[in-house]
């Protein structure tokens, strides 16, 4: 329940400022969530061995996504 909660957390406080970075990639707000989602979900998979900064992740799960 605390992954759960912590998850929550995380997408509440940070899904804006990811949002304009996935905009920043594809310079089109719809891909931009999209992508965003994408990421959201990969995160969510490994979200409990993320010890580090969870965004840093979450970036780099946005650019790789983009890029393939």
């Amino acid at each position: 329940m605390a992954t759960d909660e912590s998850f929550a957390e995380f997408v509440r406080q940070r899904s804006h400022r990811l949002l304009r970075t996935a905009y920043l990639l594809t310079r089109d707000w719809a891909y931009a969530e999209d992508l965003l989602q994408t990421a959201l979900v990969r995160a969510w998979g490994a979200w409990s061995w993320i010890e580090a900064d969870p965004e840093a992740y979450v970036r780099r799960v946005l650019v790789n996504s983009y890029l393939s």
